[in-house]
């Protein structure tokens, strides 16, 4: 029985040791936020000036064709009464076709820069995720927590303006 209590006490010493080492060895935690790093990176204005510069043709071509249809149509509406049966219905018929035309290539062009931006978005979460494994790295961080995703960090441990940095760098 002597030596059970021995065992017990070494046990609970061992114990109480490892938790005292434990307790001095302090880690590095830093926050980040992903919305902030992305609403403020550089890369954000040179993805939209891509993107913008990637549907600048169709957004022109949907505008020549808005406003072929809004000239159709304020032609029927000014000379309808002037103008003979068959104009007036080959007039309509010809905004009809055009405004099929135009809502199909919105259509499209909506669908293409809706997937577009989701893949450039893609690509800078990547990038955004490699900076901050980077920055842990280097500056000997053990745990980066979403900022967004939990309930209070201190102002302290946002580490998002340094990753915003070295990603400006890139």
């Amino acid at each position: 029985m002597k030596s059970f209590f021995k065992v017990v006490t070494l046990a609970v010493a061992m114990v109480s040791v490892s938790t005292a080492n434990a307790a001095q060895e302090t880690q590095k935690i830093g926050v980040v936020f992903p919305s902030k790093i992305m609403k403020q990176s550089p890369q954000r204005e040179k993805t939209m000036k891509k993107l913008e510069n990637e549907f600048k043709g169709r957004y022109e071509d949907l505008q020549v064709l808005e406003k072929e249809i809004t000239k159709i149509e304020a032609t029927l509406e000014r000379d309808a009464e002037m103008m003979a049966a068959n104009e007036v219905t080959s007039l309509k018929r010809k905004a009809e076709v055009k405004l099929s035309e135009y809502k199909l290539k919105r259509k499209a062009f909506e669908e293409d820069n809706r997937r577009r931006q989701g893949e450039e978005q893609q690509k800078a979460l990547i990038q955004v995720r490699e900076v901050i494994n980077a920055v842990a790295l280097k500056d000997g961080y053990d745990l980066i927590l979403n900022g967004e995703q939990i309930v209070f960090s201190k102002p302290e441990l946002d580490i998002s303006d340094v990753v915003i940095k070295e990603i400006s760098k890139k």
